[in-house]
């Protein structure tokens, strides 16, 4: 009886937020990844992070890899890719960090 009970209270609940419209932010950024996907190795990680700016982290495994996105991603999109510099994965002991600002 428990069970049917809660299962009825979930119908009187309303959406406070309608989740199913239009994402810009999430949308952009799955647009940038999908721009990025084919120019990093296949186990790299790409993420991005925001403190007033946005950034660009791509995790990768070999230093090779790094150097050749760290030359590539300047030039890349008309130059949104600034500030690119190089550093130690947090997350990933074994990866290689690259970062960069994205200006749009």
């Amino acid at each position: 009886m428990a069970a049917e009970e809660s299962r009825g209270t979930d119908q009187n609940v309303e959406r406070l937020f309608d989740l199913n419209g239009p994402t810009p932010a999430s949308d952009e950024l799955g647009k940038l990844t999908d721009m990025l996907r084919p120019h990093c190795p296949k186990d790299s990680v790409i993420r991005f992070e925001f403190d007033g700016k946005l950034h660009l982290q791509i995790d990768v495994r070999r230093f090779e890899e790094i150097a050749a996105l760290e030359a590539l991603l300047p030039a890349m999109w008309g130059g949104i890719f600034t500030d690119v510099q190089r550093s130690i994965s947090e997350k990933h002991s074994f990866f290689h960090r690259l970062t960069a600002v994205v200006r749009r």
